[in-house]
Parts: C-alpha cells; structure tokens; sequence
C-alpha cells in the first residue's frame, strides 16, 4: 500500500481546491469546506495561501450564513489572470502566440512568417522577441508568466532526445531538441515545454469539448495535410507511447506488398497528404472532387476503425488541409465508410480552428508550471 507523506496531502488537498475555485470563481471558505468534506482550519490555510500568491482575491463582499444565521462569510473571487502561458505553434513558415489565461481564454495573439527554420540558431531572436512581447502583454493585466508552450510541425522521440523535421525537397532530418531548447530557456529565462503540433491541437480540443459541457475520458484528433499524425486522449491523458511516438499514422499500413524506402514517406501519407491528391485530381471537376472526397474518407475510415477497434474510443476529430478542401462531403464519406466497415457508430467531427496548436502546447505548459505553483 502507497504511503503519502504530509506534504503529498497538503498538495493534493491544494489542487482540490484549485479545481473547485475555477469551477466556482466566487466562494466562501465555509463553501469550499462543503464542497470538499476538508475541515474549515484546512480550507482556511490553503485560502490564505492563494490569496498571497495572487489565485484569490477577497472581494469585500460578504453572505450571510445558513438560514442568515452566524457570522457572515467573506467571498474570495478567482483571478483568472493571476497566471499566464505563451502557446507558440510553428507550422511550415508561419508561427502563431497566443497569451493564454487559467481558463485558456486567449489575451493576445501574434503571428509571423519566416523562412529561419525551429532548428535554426537565427531562430532564437526571432523567439525573444516574441516572448518579449508576451511578457509586455502580461505586465499590462498584471498576470506572472509561467511558461511557454511549443508546438511544432514534427515527430518528438523522447526516448532519443530528437525532433525529426521537413528540411528541402521534402525530405526529413532528426535534430538532438535538448540544446534547441536549452538555448531559448536561457535567452528567456522561462521553462519551455515542447510538443508535436498534433498533440498539442489534440489536448486544445479536449479543453474545448469540456468546456463546452461534453463529459469526455477519450478522445482521437487525425490531422491530414501536409502528413498525417493522430492524437490520443487515454483517461483525460495525453497518451504519448514509449518514444513518444504515438498517433504517427502516416505508418499505418493496409498493403502488405508496400516497402518503405529511406526516402519515401509510410504508406498513410502517401495516399492521404495533399500533394498526392493535388496530382492525382482535378479539383475544377465536380466528378474529380467527390471521388477524392470518397477516397479520403474511405482511407481516414480504414485507420479509424483500427484505432477505435483497439481502444474503444467514441470521440473522433479530423482536422487538417486535407480535410479543409471539401470537409462536409469528406465527413459524410468517413462516416458512411466507418459504417460499412464496423458495427460502431462514433461521433466523428471536424475542427477548423486555427490556433489549436498554440492553445494545446499553452496548456500543455500550464499543467506542468501550476502544480508548482500551488505546491509552494
């Protein structure tokens, strides 16, 4: 049996608290003792603590007790730009900040378009100047900057320390992301935490559904554009796999005849990134575009279905330029496919959102910096 240590229940006791004063951002301590079963001394202490650190601010408002009876309670109002996030996304030439509170609601955003590439020693003034923006955005509504959040166009192997990225001719190269990243912590003096861009759009639209009211555990974002990659939400976790490679699709395979060359890109991808469809279409012909529609869906209906016939998984987002080139036809050929081919019926949905990359790798940073913060 698992031990805890006074300090482990002081923190769990604290991030209890913080989940209830986000979903109720005006309370009483007596209120968070109800809603908690934590006693009134324990509930007052980690109050306290908030209110020093900025999270809670007492109004100077106050409610009456039960049946207006005893001594009138102080209500303590959520600041939900105590604290802030940078979410950078780094797709192709163009990057995208965002500023983002603890409700992931955006306070400013900026884009740019460059030719310096992630890996680039060049890239780092262009980042600095950037979060020096941020910061300066964050002064004016008095929110702390915890962290920065990079989302980028490539495969992450955590195991191996690199980040395979599109160099010329569209080919692909692995970089050692360590010291990448160790030079932009220095010049910024902030933690950064990196992700592949589909992860971090896959846990923006996760947000984005509980916030809308869904009560989800699960969740599957396929990205087809340029590539294609999958993100998977196991258990309200982003899951990333032993390297870290999780949701690489553009291996999965339905041809046991097809080899892969060291220059070629997985089976996947070859018949679902648009330059193949681009080629092998005429996108001026109506017979041309609703048989590409019906051989996107039917491809993104085959790795749907090997996916959701292993994890169960109702939730399913597309997403991506691919998608983007006819998505109502493209959705209604997924799903007639999806149909065909098994007996389930998920929810299949498709996202336009264009900022989803920053906003994720936002929260991604936002989970990890909080903790903590509250922790002391």
């Amino acid at each position: 049996m698992k031990s805890f240590l006074p300090n482990d229940i002081k923190d769990e006791n604290r991030k209890i608290i913080f989940d209830i004063v986000m979903q109720n951002p005006e309370l009483a301590k007596v209120e968070i003792a109800e809603k908690t079963a934590m006693s009134f001394v324990t509930v007052s202490k980690i109050v306290n603590f908030f209110e020093e650190i900025g999270l809670l601010t007492a109004t100077g408002e106050s409610r009456e007790g039960a049946g207006g009876l005893g001594r009138k309670r102080t209500v303590y109002r959520f600041n939900e730009n105590s604290y802030v996030t940078a979410g950078i996304q780094i797709i192709g030439n163009r990057i995208t900040a965002l500023l983002t509170n603890l409700y992931s609601k955006i306070i400013d955003s900026y884009s740019i378009e460059t030719d310096i590439p992630f890996y680039s020693e060049q890239f780092i003034s262009i980042f600095e100047d950037i979060i020096s923006r941020m910061k300066e955005v964050a002064k004016k509504t008095n929110s702390v900057v915890l962290g920065i959040g990079i989302g980028v166009d490539g495969a992450i192997n955590t195991r191996k320390k690199t980040i395979r990225m599109r160099i010329q001719d569209n080919k692909e190269q692995d970089y050692n992301y360590e010291p990448i990243i160790e030079n932009l912590i220095n010049r910024v003096d902030l933690p950064i935490f990196l992700e592949n861009d589909v992860n971090a759009s896959t846990v923006a639209e996760f947000r984005n559904l509980e916030n809308s009211g869904k009560a989800l555990a699960d969740l599957v974002h396929i990205a087809v554009g340029d590539g294609i990659g999958g993100g998977l939400i196991i258990n309200k976790e982003l899951h990333r796999g032993f390297n870290a490679s999780a949701g690489e699709l553009e291996y999965m395979c339905f041809d046991p005849e097809y080899r892969r060359s060291p220059s070629s890109v997985g089976w996947l991808e070859s018949k679902l990134g648009i330059q193949h469809l681009l080629s092998s279409y005429d996108l001026s012909s109506e017979s041309d575009i609703e048989a590409c529609a019906d051989y996107v869906g039917k491809h993104l209906a085959l790795a749907m279905i090997n996916i959701i016939s292993v994890l169960d998984i109702d939730q399913i987002i597309i997403s991506g330029k691919t998608v983007a080139l006819f998505p109502e036809r493209i959705l209604e050929r997924t799903r007639y496919y999806v149909g065909q081919y098994v007996e389930w019926t998920p929810t299949i949905t498709y996202s336009d959102s264009h900022h989803s990359t920053a906003v994720g790798a936002a929260v991604l940073s936002l989970q990890d910096e909080m903790i903590k913060v509250i922790s002391g």
